[in-house]
């Protein structure tokens, strides 16, 4: 059925497919050996990061059962991150070396990439497959775990999660907009896509407006996401042991990584304001009502109990 809430389904039971659909996805992909290696790992990881956000949606209902998934789920993606982060620094240096429109000497960049291609820390072949099969590993008991927790299954456990949601995300935005620092643009960006993912499992029953405001997040978490890989790249441009007969390339780059920088973290901060501003309670109350509507529409009435007050 896909990362997507059905009305007509009690909502715990929704939360329990959306979740083992997720781990079947993730066992599919890295067991598939027709499948692009580098490209399951990075649905893998994808998937990953949606259980996290469908755990913290969970949270007030999950109780102490949440940390110890929510590390589950985290270590499972740090397994296969290092073969991600290594392809990710070269589409970096690639991507800000085509911006300069051929203004670097040429043999100074191939130089350049030569070594950070060399120097990059990309795990060998055994390395990620040791990684893959680790998180092979464990699927099938994790699935399990998942099946048995203690989900949100009534407007008010929703309402709960919504509102946490949004407080955290609020919190991380006025963070990042008081320092700018690549930690706190990070946190922001992280609860700016968990709050994508959120959303999008109320995709066919939100109105326009909140629909919107999806596209929204996910173009502000793309923004964030360039900000933040040039940031790496530009800790390792600026690090020792780079070729002496390259600095100049390395130069002219660093300013333009520079200035990229300050491109996307203005177009995030002017495209994330009005939905990070929101206040959590009316966040929670538009999304449980448009849950509470359509779920009475499709005869689930007994699964939308709803709060008075929402509680943090």
């Amino acid at each position: 059925m896909g990362w997507r809430f059905d009305p007509g389904v009690a909502l715990g039971d929704g939360f329990r497919r959306v979740a083992t659909e997720e781990v079947c996805k993730v066992r599919d992909a890295l067991t598939d050996d027709a499948k692009d290696r580098a490209k399951a790992i990075h649905e893998s990881r994808q998937s990953f990061k949606r259980l996290r956000a469908l755990l913290r949606l969970a949270r007030p209902s999950l109780g102490t059962d949440f940390d110890d998934e929510n590390r589950l789920w985290r270590d499972a993606g740090r397994r296969l991150a290092g073969s991600r982060d290594h392809t990710v620094l070269m589409e970096s240096f690639d991507k800000i070396a085509a911006r300069c429109d051929g203004g670097l000497p040429r043999e100074q960049v191939v130089r350049l990439h030569g070594h950070l291609a060399a120097n990059g820390g990309e795990p060998d072949g055994e390395d990620v497959e040791r990684g893959v099969r680790s998180v092979l590993g464990l699927l099938d008991a994790a699935e399990m775990r998942l099946a048995d927790l203690d989900w949100p299954d009534d407007a008010s456990a929703l309402a709960k999660g919504l509102k946490r949601s949004q407080a955290q995300l609020r919190n991380k935005w006025k963070a990042a907009r008081k320092s700018a620092d690549p930690a706190a643009l990070h946190d922001w960006r992280k609860r700016v896509k968990d709050q994508a993912a959120q959303l999008r499992l109320f995709r066919q029953i939100v109105p326009p407006s909140l629909r919107s405001r999806h596209r929204d997040e996910k173009k502000t978490a793309e923004l964030l996401g360039e900000e933040h890989d040039l940031w790496m790249l530009e800790e390792r441009l600026a690090g020792d042991g780079l070729p002496a007969e390259a600095l100049a390339a390395r130069d002219a780059l660093l300013g333009e990584i520079g200035e990229r920088r300050g491109a996307l973290r203005k177009e995030a901060f002017d495209l994330g304001k009005d939905f990070s501003s929101q206040k959590a309670k009316a966040f929670a109350e538009d999304i449980t009502a448009a849950w509470e509507k359509a779920a009475r529409a499709n005869g689930n009435g007994k699964h939308t109990k709803r709060a008075t007050s929402p509680a943090p």
